[in-house]
């Protein structure tokens, strides 16, 4: 049974990520029905400030393998991120830690990062996630 508008799952271990591939059935059957960005930069005289840990990224993905179920998966402090079309299917999805700090999350499960423009992805420095 899917608990919805539950509070976020922080990951930050590898268990973690195991409880979300297998809670989210590895968003198989998954299509992204929303992305909200956040940049939250602001002025501090002359030039802009931009403060990289503020910002966020929010996608929802419908997985039709698990009831018609809504993942909201939140980013903070994004380093890098692409949509790169939102009217496919997920087959499988794919998270990982990388150097230490940052996590990647792809909607594959080959993530290659030198080909990395052939995937949605997201390379950020905290991920957590709900059914909403």
């Amino acid at each position: 049974m899917i608990n919805k508008n539950e509070t976020y799952h922080n990951v930050s271990a590898k268990s973690d990520i195991e409880s979300f591939i297998n809670l989210t059935n590895g968003l198989h059957d998954g299509y992204i029905i929303g992305v909200q960005y956040e940049h939250n930069g602001h002025t501090c005289g002359n030039p802009h400030f931009i403060d990289d840990t503020l910002s966020d990224l929010t996608i929802r993905i419908m997985v039709t393998s698990i009831e018609n179920a809504i993942v909201e998966i939140k980013f903070t402090s994004i380093k890098e991120w692409q949509i790169c079309c939102d009217d496919y299917e997920i087959t499988d999805t794919s998270v990982f830690f990388e150097n230490g700090d940052d996590i990647i999350w792809t909607d594959d499960s080959s993530f290659n990062y030198y080909n990395r423009k052939s995937y949605s992805y997201v390379i950020a420095r905290k991920m957590e996630w709900r059914f909403i």
